[in-house]
């Protein structure tokens, strides 16, 4: 048995170590072949002219613009890590290209709640279009405030069915954007016009909203792309998402502060919400939220509080020269 056992480890065992070898090297074909194959898959369902998706780096805080009027002030955000929004007209100027070809990000303003049909996006969305028919007013007709009526984004309702074909229409047209200012998006109004405690139909007005960004998370992923809500999902108070207990939206990359200075108690724990971004696939969790206050004080409560990516001071909506040093973010800029 001896003699045996000693011809079968040398013969038999050399024998089968070559076969693990050739088995082996098979596996590491097989392995190669597929991992080519996904990696070609995956580039194949980018599309195309989209960013790879990197690693967002949202603070230290630096400066960001408004320039929903004048825009010739935008070009000093032309550099990596510039943040710029434009107007409802005048997406399309020169200034922004210019942000975007300089490597900054270029974020474009629509509204989906109020009537207001200024634009041809929001002209697009309210009235009848190649997107679909004309849109209504939420029942009861609600004035917002002076722009306009609450419009009847419920869920199922003609505005829903037409906002993607909006956003799509956005991407196509402007080669230079890197995501949305989706402004009065939150899951409770504030609007002046509305009272909220005698609001009829609460839990409609938030299941409209959630539905709302989730076609904006839908159709920014499609592109990597991001946007930002400017209105509050405060929990408790309309409620976070998909936590009502818990402040942020996981669909939007970031939310906007506007104006709300000496308030840091409250909007330093509500930026700094874990839920912000968290359902990103383009900003992972790192929330790109953004304030613009009255003054330099206000300026420098949510600079340190750290909460907030982007920070101006901004006497009007005609944006603001950058205050201190820029650094790349890594969020998207596309270049037209």
């Amino acid at each position: 048995m001896a003699a045996h056992s000693e011809r079968w480890t040398g013969t038999a065992a050399r024998q089968l170590v070559g076969t693990i070898a050739a088995v082996a090297a098979a596996v590491l074909v097989s392995v190669a072949v597929i991992a080519a194959t996904t990696a070609s898959t995956t580039a194949s369902r980018r599309p195309a002219g989209s960013p790879e998706v990197a690693t967002v780096q949202n603070l230290p805080p630096q400066a960001g613009g408004i320039f929903y009027e004048a825009s010739a002030g935008a070009v000093e955000y032309a550099h990596p890590g510039g943040l710029v929004v434009a107007g409802r007209d005048n997406y399309q100027d020169h200034a922004f290209t210019t942000v975007s070809a300089g490597g900054g990000s270029v974020l474009l303003y629509i509204d989906a709640t109020i009537d207001n049909s200024h634009g041809r996006y929001h002209d697009m969305l309210l009235n009848a279009s190649p997107c679909g028919p004309a849109t209504a007013r939420w029942p009861g007709d609600h004035q917002a405030n002076s722009g306009g009526y609450l419009t009847d984004f419920r869920v199922g309702s003609v505005l829903q069915g037409k906002l993607r074909c909006v956003l799509e229409a956005m991407v196509a047209e402007n080669p230079h954007m890197a995501g949305w200012f989706a402004d009065d998006l939150g899951s409770r109004s504030w609007f002046a016009g509305i009272d909220w405690a005698t609001f009829p139909d609460k839990a409609a007005y938030r299941e409209g909203a959630i539905a709302l960004t989730q076609t904006l998370r839908s159709v920014a992923d499609e592109h990597g792309l991001i946007f930002i809500v400017n209105g509050t999902w405060s929990a408790n108070d309309g409620g976070g998402y998909p936590n009502a207990a818990k402040s942020g939206n996981a669909l939007a990359d970031g939310g906007f502060v506007e104006y709300h200075d000496g308030q840091i108690d409250f909007f330093g724990p509500y930026g700094c919400s874990l839920q912000w971004a968290a359902q990103s696939p383009v900003t992972r969790g790192k929330a790109v939220n953004f304030a613009v206050t009255d003054t330099a004080a206000g300026l420098a409560e949510y600079v340190d509080s750290n909460c907030y990516a982007y920070v101006n001071q901004q006497s009007d909506y005609r944006g603001a020269a950058p205050w201190g040093d820029s650094h790349p973010t890594g969020l998207p800029s596309r270049v037209g």
